[in-house]
């Protein structure tokens, strides 16, 4: 039997890159999907495709960053299908600029999306699975930036450490009602938005992959494996964590390493 059989999942951002491969997952394994995508006609092409697949989804147009449109979002649901089984808060935004140099309109509008809008739909949610006796399942997108700064990201990489501290906050306080909340830290990973970012040049991909052990960047498969592991049963046990897929790229940077060899730290 598929693992989402009979269940809804409703994934933000699922219009294109990592949140389409999330939402196509979800549909392979029997989940009803909601695409909530602040661009109407990416979140209707996602729901066309995973219909024309096999799948079953519908498409509601979200900012994340607006409440009334959350609430609404969370109300067309369950008008249209009963009843909320996952939510995962994929939505985000992309600015690449030194903090001297950012607008506090980039700034704002960040932090609205990727700290702020996880809040608001795990609110909404949150309140329908404890109002139906309980269970359910919130997997927040992080990012490796998370814990490890970034030039030219300082809004993401503060969105992204408030999103892993909002993670455990959560967990905790949703835990009575046997929802479970947790996040995942993706490395650079293979999607259009990337390939598109003038900055993403082929030089820093060479380079950032000489930090990478497994040799490669991620597809967004890799993302949408661990996010339906963490909403499936197999995770009942697992609250308030945030996991690092990212090729083993927070194990250690390899540029650092020849000052730890053995040789040089002995004088041989």
């Amino acid at each position: 039997m598929r693992r989402f059989e009979k269940k809804v999942a409703i994934v933000t951002g699922a219009g294109n890159g990592i949140g389409l491969a999330i939402a196509h997952a979800f549909a392979a394994e029997g989940a009803h999907v909601v695409v909530a995508d602040i661009n109407e006609a990416s979140g209707a092409r996602a729901a066309a495709e995973i219909e024309a697949a096999g799948g079953r989804a519908i498409s509601v147009p979200t900012d994340v960053a607006d409440e009334d449109r959350v609430r609404a979002m969370v109300e067309t649901t369950l008008a249209q299908l009963g009843r909320i089984d996952i939510l995962v808060n994929n939505a985000g935004v992309v600015v690449h600029k030194l903090l001297i140099d950012l607008d506090r309109s980039e700034w704002d509008r960040q932090l609205a999306v990727q700290l702020t809008g996880p809040f608001l739909t795990s609110k909404h949610v949150a309140r329908h699975m404890i109002a139906r006796g309980g269970g359910g399942k919130i997997v927040n997108i992080s990012s490796v930036s998370a814990v490890m700064g970034r030039v030219k990201g300082g809004a993401h990489c503060a969105s992204k450490a408030g999103l892993t501290l909002l993670t455990k906050v959560l967990a905790m306080e949703l835990a009575p009602y046997r929802i479970n909340v947790n996040a995942v830290a993706p490395g650079l990973i293979d999607v259009p938005a990337q390939r598109d970012e003038q900055n993403l040049s082929e030089a820093y991909k060479t380079r950032y992959l000489q930090e990478v052990p497994l040799g490669r960047m991620g597809q967004p498969s890799d993302i949408a494996h661990m996010v339906l592991f963490l909403a499936s049963d197999d995770a009942d046990w697992i609250t308030g964590q945030l996991y690092l897929v990212d090729g083993g790229l927070m194990a250690g940077h390899y540029s650092f390493q020849g000052v730890h060899d053995f040789t040089m730290l002995h004088g041989h």
